[in-house]
């Protein structure tokens, strides 16, 4: 009998989650895009696997957005989105820190939850994932154009079981099990969001966080599996430090192929090694927002001192609500600008907008740059080239716009963000160029997702219509705060 299901709050979606065992070391298992949490208790193979990891720890799985027992969703979530929804299932549980195991396309937000939050990170599992979603031969760990292809047409049959000869070949045995994983198939995803699934992959990349990553890594990938194994090895050659396994075989999810049993004994053996760790590094992964105030000086001579005292006290109370609205937290106040940091470049840049239309709500024009690195926090401040880049961009970026490195619109890509014709910036003081791109407005383009499955919801049971949206402000102005601290100034 599968564990009860339970519900984590992300944003509005539904998470489903399950809680096996009461050990020690918590563990959150984030599986690929098919997943069904209690269909996956049928299977003695599966089933074995999961009470075996559950045998020496609380063992927490989930259901990715879309998918499965969570909610239903018309288009493929970002990895910022499935990033925030592990965050909701940790919190949801209690869990102050744990380690994460994210296979396929569970493994780019575990890469980005671990980048940005290693003090509720143990150690990071990455099995049978990449970094990056790409079929050009040059760069490493590339799908090649027929395994892509390939994975495209079984996309076009979901719901058959055919996928089962191409995900796991060890388990293609025969017509009773076929029906089963056919079953799991069309639970797990409508045929629509499996095509949207694997098409989105291609625009997935995650390789700005990799080398951000100061948490115990350990990398598995099976030799001959149609995800390439050298996408893994890129991985473990990426991540400082990490560890690589290459397992026998071509199962895509080798815990429920033959060779589960070896994929338990090293997932055991590198947590417990790991249990006893030391303090984490203070090397964080985030989006930093820089925004300025343009003619500033010129607008402060114009209506006089404290006219543009009194519009910047209001001005600093509704940005900094715009910053906590978009959970972001604002780190300097420049005199004419802001830095702000963020876990996700969603977050950023829905900020970032805010702010412009904050700005012309006070008959004011900003321009902004939005970068996402590794930075070092020393105190309240973010210090380290993410920074200064995102400093640089904001330098050259026009007035009235919002200028986003290429890193952050990989990030978001497949969320509905709209960007201007990209360009390579030399940057003052940055060795290497930069290549970035004007957000455009949303209230000029509506922000939707090109990864919208054409019949997305078919057969789920569950309608977008009926989930609530939930939204309000987390705290109030602080304007006496801005008040005081101008008070000072004067």
């Amino acid at each position: 009998m599968p564990p009860r299901t339970r519900y984590a709050d992300s944003g509005g979606y539904s998470i489903a989650y399950q809680t096996v065992g009461d050990g020690p070391i918590d563990v959150l298992f984030i599986q690929g895009m098919i997943s069904h949490l209690d269909l996956q208790w049928c299977d003695p193979l599966y089933a074995g696997f999961l009470r075996r990891l559950a045998g020496s720890c609380r063992l927490v799985v989930m259901d990715q957005r879309g998918v499965g027992l969570s909610d239903a969703c018309v288009s493929v979530p970002s990895i910022d989105e499935r990033a925030s929804d592990m965050a909701a299932v940790a919190d949801a549980v209690g869990a102050e820190k744990m380690f994460i195991i994210g296979q396929c396309h569970g493994g780019p937000p575990a890469i980005v939850y671990a980048a940005s939050h290693p003090e509720r990170v143990a150690g990071l599992i990455l099995m049978s994932t990449f970094a990056k979603g790409t079929t050009n031969p040059d760069e490493a760990g590339a799908f090649s154009e027929d395994d892509f292809a390939n994975w495209m047409r079984i996309a076009e049959q979901w719901g058959e079981g055919r996928s089962l000869a191409y995900f796991m070949p060890s388990r293609d045995e025969g017509r009773l099990y076929r029906q089963l994983y056919a079953t799991f198939e069309r639970a797990a995803l409508s045929r629509g969001m499996a095509r949207a699934a694997v098409a989105s992959t291609l625009e997935i990349d995650v390789t700005a966080a990799l080398q951000c990553i100061r948490v115990p890594t350990l990398v598995m990938h099976c030799t001959d599996d149609f995800m390439p194994v050298s996408s893994g090895k890129y991985l473990a050659a990426s991540i400082p430090g990490a560890d690589f396994v290459e397992l026998d075989g071509a199962d895509h999810a080798p815990f429920i192929g033959s060779g589960s049993q070896a994929v338990a004994d090293h997932l055991l053996e590198f947590i417990g090694k790991q249990r006893d760790l030391a303090q984490p590094p203070q090397e964080r992964f985030g989006a930093i927002v820089m925004t300025d105030i343009v003619a500033s000086t010129e607008t402060a001579a114009r209506i006089g001192d404290a006219e543009w005292a009194e519009l910047l006290v209001r001005h600093d109370a509704a940005v900094r609500d715009d910053i906590d609205l978009h959970h972001g937290e604002c780190i300097q106040f420049t005199g004419d600008g802001y830095l702000a940091k963020f876990d996700s470049c969603e977050d950023a840049l829905r900020c970032a907008v805010a702010q412009q239309r904050t700005a012309a709500e006070f008959g004011l024009t900003i321009r902004c740059g939005v970068h996402a690195g590794g930075y070092q926090p020393a105190g309240q401040y973010a210090i380290g080239l993410t920074t200064i880049i995102a400093s640089r961009l904001m330098d050259v970026a026009e007035d009235g716009t919002i200028l986003v490195s290429d890193v952050v619109s990989a990030a978001v890509a497949g969320g509905g963000f709209q960007f201007g014709t990209g360009r390579q910036y030399k940057l003052k003081g940055i060795d290497q160029n930069v290549g970035a791109a004007e957000l455009t407005p949303s209230d000029q383009h509506p922000l939707i997702n090109r990864w919208r499955p054409n019949d997305a919801g078919r057969g789920s049971g569950q309608h977008a219509a009926d989930r609530l949206l939930v939204a309000g402000a987390r705290r109030f102005s602080r304007v006496a705060h801005v008040a005081s601290r101008y008070q000072q100034r004067s």
